[in-house]
């Protein structure tokens, strides 16, 4: 009798009504990972599974007992999970809880069917809930709320330190994508670190937010570009780990790995822009591409990931504004570096991504055949591109375009289909490396397909701006060792961070003194207004570039973050500042949308 009751007692536990919604998210979860939702939340025992386990219990304590009591309290923690699947495959992304107050929106642009069927799911449980409580169990309801008040109150009044705390006691927060993150930490844990996250920020930036000073220069240079006849249109392209074998000096390769056409294109016309990151960080590259400032990383590791999607001062709103079509191609996921609500933000008009990443958005590409090479190939992702572009220039031949395109073929691990592109460059060197070898042969077929794509722009956009510039150098098998290995330029520390960039205008390849990244956004501007930008600006890419003065930057950078960070939309020109000069933070060298 007394094994029964064990058994019997045993038993129960293991098929308890706390068991059994796990086991049912779990498998939830690790079956929708394979169908484009977010991960498997397996290994987020340490806060997500313990918050859920609480949360069912304070539900369960709160209901009335009824039989229907373990599925309502069961309700509204699965819908959570439902919506945050959904929410991820629609727009690629993990929700922020700041996100709410989008709903309303939402519900507005959502066919009245749509909207019925969202209320009968969701409403629906959530009224049955409320109804079901047993509001006579007052203390239960009040202290069973202690440890989730408890948490709110950490996040909104000390939010360092729930961060602090989180990171000391979960797994690894990926820096780089929420989505990664939540297999370690949970979709609930991730959306409050990233609640915690914003208000640590906010509280950072708060004398840098709307900024009348700089809010006036950023409209005045819009209203420069705006007034400009025959508006030139811009393409600007970041190829990922684009390494030029020719300043390898410690290794031969047979044959020559540049095409032909590339050679001819740029023969003796290529030049230096100094990256801010080495062997990854593509993120940190495109803000200071598309922003102007160095990624100074006061805000965070990688300033993408705290942009909100609201208006800051770039180059691409400053061009929108300034009649602009602004268009970007990411070849990569949605979610990577929260690259949709950083282009939204930097001001992209058009966002598009892969068919495959981004099923329920709009894009006019799709990354083909990438059997053993993982990434779109870059001829596949321009010859696309110079189709839409294409039809753009002869469809809206007022509108003047910013074309903005990020590459991924190249990525470390370097994957090339040898049935398609054989290896035909072999690499002599005392390093012996076969990611080099892969990147050789990588780039002798880059430099085909962007000297085709070139000379096929050049044909249907003569009168344009066409930069290419490299995020950043690949790591290869050694990092910054097999750089010195190889003797890559002159084999210092700072070499590592030289990038190649090729600059045509109007159709003729043009070189200037070695740049920074961040320099970029000022030979766009300067182009459009056909010198006149630099003439009442610094444009340092025009002197030899010193190391980067932070002081000089710094109020401009910490402006643009303010407004990306949750900053009101610029509003329009003014005269006159909105508040005494001393309210307004220091701006030694100015230069708006830059």
């Amino acid at each position: 009798m007394a094994i029964s009751r064990h058994l019997t007692r045993l038993s129960s536990l293991v098929i308890n009504r706390y068991v059994i919604l796990i086991t049912i998210l779990l498998t939830y979860t690790g079956i929708l990972q394979n169908y484009g939702g977010l991960p498997s939340f397996s290994g987020a025992w340490r806060f997500e599974i313990p918050l859920i386990l609480y949360l069912y219990f304070y539900l369960n304590t709160i209901l009335r007992p009824t039989r229907w009591q373990p599925l309502l309290a069961a309700a509204p923690l699965v819908l959570i999970y439902v919506g945050f699947d959904i929410y991820f495959i629609l727009f690629g992304r993990l929700p922020h809880i700041t996100e709410v107050t989008e709903l309303p929106e939402m519900f507005e642009v959502l066919p009245v069917a749509i909207d019925i069927l969202v209320v009968l799911i969701v409403a629906s449980p959530m009224a049955l809930i409320v109804a079901s409580i047993d509001y006579k169990k007052t203390r239960a309801l009040l202290l069973g709320a202690l440890p989730l008040t408890a948490i709110v109150a950490n996040i909104e009044v000390a939010p360092e330190s729930f961060m602090e705390a989180f990171k000391e006691t979960q797994l690894e927060i990926i820096f780089y994508s929420d989505a990664h993150s939540t297999r370690n930490v949970g979709r609930l844990g991730m959306m409050l670190y990233n609640e915690a996250r914003r208000k640590s920020y906010l509280q950072k930036i708060a004398a840098y937010r709307d900024n009348a000073r700089y809010r006036e220069q950023f409209n005045s240079a819009a209203d420069s570009v705006k007034a400009q006849k025959d508006k030139r249109n811009v393409h600007l392209i970041v190829l990922e780990s684009f390494l030029d074998p020719s300043l390898i000096k410690g290794a031969q390769f047979t044959p020559s790995p540049v095409d032909p056409g590339f050679d001819k294109l740029f023969h003796n016309k290529s030049g230096f822009s100094i990256a801010p990151v080495f062997a990854g960080g593509t993120a940190q590259s495109e803000f200071e591409v598309l922003c102007g400032v160095p990624a100074l990383r006061e805000l965070s590791g990688i300033e993408f990931n705290v942009f909100t999607g609201t208006k800051t001062y770039c180059l691409p709103h400053l061009l929108s504004q300034g009649g602009y079509q602004t268009t970007v191609t990411n070849s990569f996921v949605p979610d990577f570096y929260n690259s949709t609500n950083a282009y939204a933000g930097i001001g992209f008009d058009k966002i598009y991504f892969p068919q495959e990443y981004a099923v329920a958005r709009d894009t006019y590409f799709s990354n083909g055949d990438v059997t053993d090479e993982m990434y779109i190939f870059d001829g596949v992702l321009l010859s696309q591109n110079l189709a839409y572009i294409s039809k753009q220039i002869k469809e809206q031949k007022d509108t003047p375009i910013f074309n903005y395109i990020l590459s991924i073929y190249g990525h470390t691990p370097h994957g090339i289909n040898t049935d398609k592109r054989p290896k035909v460059i072999t690499v002599d060197s005392s390093l012996k490396d076969e990611q080099l070898t892969n990147s050789i042969n990588q780039f002798h077929y880059r430099t085909k397909a962007i000297a085709e794509y070139i000379n096929a722009l050049i044909q249907v956009d003569p009168k344009s701006l066409i930069i290419l510039v490299s995020d950043h150098l690949p790591a290869l098998t050694y990092g910054p060792n097999s750089y010195k290995e190889l003797q890559y330029l002159d084999g210092g520390e700072e070499a590592i961070h030289m990038n190649r960039i090729y600059i045509i205008e109007d159709g003729v390849a043009t070189q200037y003194n070695t740049i920074h990244h961040y320099d970029i956004p000022r030979i766009v501007l300067n182009y459009i207004t056909k010198g006149e930008y630099c003439q009442g600006h610094a444009c340092t890419f025009k002197t030899t570039p010193d190391s980067i003065n932070t002081a000089t930057y710094r109020d401009e950078y910490m402006t643009i973050m303010a407004e990306a960070m949750g900053g009101c939309e610029p509003p329009p020109p003014q005269t006159g500042s909105d508040h005494d000069e001393d309210d307004t933070p220091a701006q030694p060298n100015p230069q708006p949308g830059a």
